[in-house]
């Protein structure tokens, strides 16, 4: 067998076209598993910011029924 050069060429073209697209790929993925985390602390952030926002509103509402109503059984008492 004799050793050709352009085999040895062609042979490392290929790893490096490979390589390069492994490399490519993997960072790719990286950075959208970044993107993602980014994205859920975000949402995490406005459910939770909406959650209160329900809560508050709750509690107000509930303070202030009970006061009309505690207010009606005053005035209803006297």
């Amino acid at each position: 067998m004799t050793y050709h050069p352009s085999s040895a060429v062609s042979v490392a073209a290929v790893l490096t076209a490979a390589t390069v697209i492994v490399v490519g790929y993997r960072l790719g993925r990286t950075h959208s598993a970044w993107r993602d985390v980014h994205n859920a602390r975000r949402a995490l952030r406005s459910t939770r910011r909406d959650a209160l926002a329900q809560t508050v509103q709750f509690i107000s509402a509930s303070v202030i029924i009970l006061a009309t109503l505690f207010a009606a059984a005053f005035n209803a008492a006297r």
